[in-house]
């Protein structure tokens, strides 16, 4: 009798482990078949990656797509779109802000906790560590002189002279947080805060500071990227929630765009300039416009893009477009959006 009740128990183990690898092989099963209607019913020329599921931030570099965000580093293999490794021993990231390639090769990512730099197979977390006058790390550049530059939620820093040290002198105005930072080719340094109602505009040339606001020409205080295209003109792209829309600098004096001159969307999230010179303006909700002044194309989920909004857009050496959205990552050949 006991001998039939012990049976009787190993038989409900197995039946049980039996269900949970029957569940796990379905799910598994599904996963895949999402993955093959995703790339599948994107139109000609554009696939849907995922993972990673959301997209701040990427970086092409030879064969591989360096991309970063809430799930912290996901490499993809820039030729199938499959998932790669990581390579070398990486360290835990959080939410990764940026992911940036100094002029050496060198790799930098910025997350929410602290800041890595990998080279030559080998990783060195830069911070959190004993003496170092940051931790959470937003936003990357390298000066003309060659120096990292990192912004934080509350100060700008510069590694020079084998240290970091803030670049906020006595000078320098009351900023909330550095969410993005250019160096631009004249070797100024652009600061943009993200914060809706305490953001804005910050320009370093030489030892002189500038600020640019609303009452400046800003659309909205919430600066979400900064370019520099190859004629020399500043694109800011600002806005929160369905205000905002995009910034342009050139010789001196501030314009905007909006919707109602072609943009998808009021909140623009992201600027790009691509190798034909065309400018592709992101948006918070409504997908991109690409084009010029007064011709612009919007291009939406409908079209390929893996989300609504479009945090991060790139080239790589082929001329294929990746564009890093909330839900995913998309490919698109460059005939695609002609």
């Amino acid at each position: 009798m006991q001998s039939d009740t012990h049976a009787g128990k190993i038989r409900a183990v197995f039946q049980l482990i039996a269900g949970i690898l029957i569940i796990i092989i379905i799910i598994l099963v599904l996963q895949n078949l999402l993955s093959f209607v995703q790339i599948q019913t994107a139109p000609l020329g554009w696939q849907i990656i995922r993972p990673p599921d959301e997209v701040s931030t990427l970086v092409v570099i030879n064969d591989r797509v360096w991309t970063g965000g809430k799930g912290g580093v996901i490499l993809i293999n820039r030729s199938t779109g499959m998932r790669a490794e990581t390579p070398g021993t990486a360290p835990s990231f959080g939410y990764v802000r940026q992911i940036f390639r100094d002029r050496e090769g060198g790799i930098w990512i910025a997350h929410d906790g602290g800041l890595a730099w990998y080279r030559d197979g080998s990783w060195q977390v830069i911070a959190p560590a004993s003496g170092m006058p940051f931790a959470k790390t937003l936003s990357i550049t390298q000066g003309r002189d060659g120096s990292i530059i990192v912004g934080t939620d509350t100060d700008v820093f510069a590694f020079r002279d084998n240290r970091w040290t803030s670049i906020l002198d006595e000078g320098a105005p009351s900023l909330a947080c550095a969410d993005v930072l250019l160096a631009d080719r004249n070797g100024d340094l652009w600061i943009g805060c993200g914060l809706p109602t305490h953001g804005g505009l910050y320009r370093l040339n030489g030892s002189s500071w500038s600020s640019y606001s609303i009452s400046d020409g800003l659309p909205h205080l919430s600066v979400r990227s900064i370019t520099q295209s190859r004629d020399g003109t500043i694109w800011v792209a600002t806005g929160f929630s369905r205000h905002g829309g995009a910034a342009i600098f050139r010789h001196g004096v501030w314009s905007n765009l909006t919707v109602a001159d072609g943009l998808a969307g009021e909140s623009t999230r992201s600027i790009y300039e691509d190798t034909g010179g065309r400018m592709w303006i992101g948006s918070e909700y409504d997908g991109i416009a690409v084009g010029s002044y007064g011709s612009w194309k919007i291009v939406t989920e409908k079209d390929g893009l893996a989300g609504y909004e479009v945090k991060i857009m790139t080239q790589d050496g082929d001329g294929t477009y990746w564009f890093g959205t909330n839900s995913g990552l998309s490919r698109a050949k460059r005939d695609a959006v002609s």
